[in-house]
């Protein structure tokens, strides 16, 4: 073990006492708090006990703050070797150092345990904060109905469940783990997940996911995750874990994070010299008063609740449905300028159906087949509708050569013919001829093309049913400060034109590929003001595991968007258009509410400040004060929680 991963150790272990106090893991909290109760009572008995020699008292002092504050000590030296010459370990023990060579050892003493005191109070206002929030999106059961081997019903721990285990499931009950009903028919309501899309019905053969609750007859399931690994635990992890991911300080602030330390710092320095000179002050004094600045230089009380602040925002905006991955994914939606949706699945319902096939050169049957074999291995909605709509066996072995390009459609070899199922695009790039009264369709429709051995051979048409809330979601969009929203849409410029018409979208871009696409989002982005986001709304299967060159991928999605990788900055479950509003409206409260309570902190600071240069301060009262600022911080970040905005 080397010096840096000592100094870690040494540094980092009485760290989190106060959330080892909120989980109720108290022994490593209790050995902490035990050695700092010693310390003070040893320092109170130095103080108070006046048979005791000065020596004895120095001694005493030093021992209580080498026992106090040993984990200080190592952080500083740690903070050194990083090149953080500044923060607050160098900041306390340079501090300490000074009061003590002044003769203020009792001063140096009480710095030491007062940071330490005042440590706990934040950390468990903190950890408390924190707990208290993430219980409201712990969806997850305690027990369950476990069919044993025997055929008998015994009520288990949820936990104990093992995939391969039978489970039955009564009406009000929550399921307990992702598993598939054996048996029976019920109705879902996946609301406890975000998920407000409605209540499903479910029947034999169908996957349930953990957290939803049964509302209708008894079913009888098999499990197909243990619960730790189930839908209800991954929500809850991803809550828990988004905070966590990328620069938890809002960009606007990290100047005022990297550079307050150094002026404060430097302004201590300044009075430590010059009052002497010009007020009729003594050495000791002004330096006691740069102590105290340099015990204000420490900027962890003004961002000691940005971190709850968002694992708040991220848990109320997991009620609603709305995902956030990282901080980088909530500070780019506070800072939207302009939303791009593409229409299918988002602001349309994303569940066309075949309406009508025109075929020129067999039955529409026939054709129906052949574009149905053709598409067997997209996963794409049309693709769906087509085999839908045929119904028949698909016979995967004569399926040859598959080769689909996003955006475009397919080109496969079925029985050895060549297929190509697609847009116009796709045909004109091979070279097929559409006939004009093939070429266009009503307002509300989209068109697939087939062509066998390059020759046209018909068409299949689609219509899909705008969201109800499509319209209102983009009105709610511009209430909440979005200068611009625009759609991508792959159907005709008519049918665009009118899409756009009736939800109040004045720009819109029609028959997208995919490249067509990016290269849209990419000079939509260039049009972005500087410090402000495009944010791109998808369904979840438009991404593919990457990203597109919008600041922000939004993917709109169903509950099993959870059991998946994530491949979007943010996911909203549901499907409802206004909750994009409420995904911004959340992170700009979220920013809002960051800003407020460091600007709360720095006053105190500020007040704090001026009390040191004119010395109506002491060290103590400034570690108390500035102490209970950022327990205060802490506090209020619950407010990030609250209100009717999650509502």
């Amino acid at each position: 073990m080397n010096l840096t991963e000592i100094l870690e150790k040494v540094a980092g272990g009485n760290t989190a006492v106060g959330g080892r106090l909120a989980s109720g893991a108290l022994t490593p909290a209790i050995i902490f708090v035990a050695r700092i109760a010693v310390c003070c009572i040893a320092f109170a008995v130095a103080l108070l006990v006046d048979s005791i020699s000065p020596v004895w008292k120095t001694i005493i002092f030093i021992l209580c703050i080498i026992a106090g504050g040993y984990d200080i000590a190592a952080g500083a030296v740690l903070g050194i070797l990083r090149g953080d010459y500044l923060n607050r370990g160098v900041l306390v023990t340079l501090a300490v150092i000074l009061a003590f060579v002044t003769g203020a050892q009792i001063e140096a003493t009480a710095l030491v345990l007062l940071c330490q005191i005042t440590s706990i109070f934040i950390d468990y206002a903190v950890e408390r904060t924190r707990r208290s929030v993430l219980e409201t999106v712990y969806c997850d059961t305690a027990y369950a109905n476990l069919i044993g081997e025997d055929g008998k019903e015994v009520t288990v721990s949820a936990a104990s469940l093992q995939p391969g285990d039978h489970i039955v499931i009564r009406s009000g009950e929550t399921i307990p783990c992702d598993c598939i009903i054996l048996e029976g028919s019920s109705r879902v309501d996946p609301a406890p997940l975000g998920d407000e899309s409605g209540i499903m019905n479910v029947k034999e053969g169908d996957e349930l996911f953990s957290g939803c609750v049964n509302l209708g007859d008894e079913i009888h399931c098999e499990v197909s995750s243990a619960q730790s690994e189930s839908t209800a635990s991954k929500l809850y992890n991803l809550v828990n874990e988004a905070p966590g991911r990328g620069e938890v300080i809002p960009e606007a602030m990290l100047g005022l994070q990297k550079y307050f330390p150094a002026l404060i710092t430097a302004l201590a320095v300044l009075i430590a010299a010059l009052l002497p000179i010009f007020l009729d002050i003594g050495v000791t004094e002004s330096i006691r008063r740069a102590m105290m600045f340099l015990i204000i230089a420490s900027p962890l009380s003004m961002f000691a609740a940005i971190p709850v602040i968002r694992l708040c925002s991220a848990c109320g905006a997991a009620r609603t449905g709305v995902l956030y991955d990282s901080c980088a994914a909530m500070d780019g939606m506070a800072s939207a300028a302009t939303v791009s949706f593409n229409e299918t699945g988002t602001l349309t319902v994303g569940k066309p159906r075949v309406v009508s096939v025109s075929a020129s050169r067999m039955d529409k049957e026939t054709l129906l087949k052949i574009a149905a074999h053709a598409l067997s291995y997209s996963n794409t909605p049309l693709s769906r509708s087509v085999i839908e709509a045929y119904g028949g066996q698909i016979y995967i072995d004569l399926i040859e050569n598959f080769n689909e390009a996003p955006g475009y459609g397919v080109e496969v070899y079925v029985d050895g013919i060549p297929i190509r199922v697609g847009t116009r695009e796709l045909m004109r790039i091979g070279h097929v001829e559409i006939p004009d009264s093939d070429l266009f369709s009503d307002d509300g429709e989209t068109s697939m093309y087939v062509a066998i051995s390059n020759e046209y051979a018909g068409c299949i048409v689609f219509s899909d049913s705008v969201r109800e809330d499509a319209a209102n979601g983009i009105e709610e969009l511009r209430h909440s400060g979005v200068e611009n929203v625009v759609m991508f849409s792959s159907d005709s410029r008519d049918r665009a034109a009118k899409l756009a018409s009736e939800m109040g979208i004045t720009e819109y871009y029609s028959e997208c590929s995919r490249d067509k696409l990016r290269t849209s989002i990419s000079s939509l982005k260039q049009g972005c003001a500087p410090g402000r986001t495009l944010i791109y709304v998808g369904r979840g299967e438009d991404f593919g595991g990457s990203h597109t060159a919008a600041d922000v991928d939004v993917a709109m999605a169903g509950a099993d968007a959870l059991t998946m990788p994530r491949s979007c900055d943010v996911t909203v479950l549901g499907g409802k258009v206004s909750k994009i509003a409420n995904a911004i409206g959340i992170a700009r409260y979220g920013r809002m509410l960051s800003y407020l309570t460091a600007a709360g902190a720095a006053l105190v600071k500020v007040i704090l400040l001026i009390l040191a240069a004119f010395g109506a301060s002491t060290l103590w009262f400034t570690v108390f004060i500035d102490a209970i600022a950022a327990v205060a911080a802490a506090l209020v970040s619950i407010l990030a929680f609250s209100g009717e905005l999650y509502k």
